[in-house]
């Protein structure tokens, strides 16, 4: 398998994950000590392919849940230099009488024999400032 079909094989397969939350789905395309780094982000780095989809699950629950919608959206195709691939992305989350919440960032993944050993997500300082408003103005309002 290539970089960017173990990529698009684990995006849709994190896809399925939101929707029925059934996260076991992802462990076939992460190494045994895959790590997740969420740079400039309050967690900021977690270990092993088990704490890593724990991670991704209650950081949807807790956040991508919590809104009425979430719509992913590449900004520019994956590019892949050896076996590295990035992406930029923009996530747009909906809350009825709120303004939406447009976040922006990159996601560079490597990946070898099939396998992501490493994930980096990195949202722009504009969206770390985005968010912070956001959730001063509108918190209480997100689902429970």
């Amino acid at each position: 398998m290539s970089v960017i079909s173990t990529f698009n094989q684990f995006a849709a397969a994190f896809e399925a994950a939101v929707t029925d939350n059934n996260w076991s789905q992802l462990s076939p395309f992460l190494g045994e000590n895959v790590s997740y780094i969420n740079i400039g982000g309050p967690d900021s780095k977690v270990t092993g392919r088990d704490a890593v989809i724990n991670f991704l699950k209650n950081d949807v629950e807790n956040t991508d849940k919590r809104f009425d919608s979430r719509t992913l959206i590449a900004l520019t195709p994956p590019l892949v230099n050896g076996s590295q691939l990035s992406r930029k992305w923009r996530c747009i989350y909906t809350l009825k009488n709120t303004p939406d919440l447009v976040t922006e960032g990159e996601a560079r993944y490597l990946i070898n024999n099939d396998l992501i050993e490493k994930i980096e997500e990195e949202a722009t300082t504009d969206t770390i400032q985005k968010i912070n408003e956001w959730m001063q103005q509108y918190a209480e309002r997100l689902q429970k």
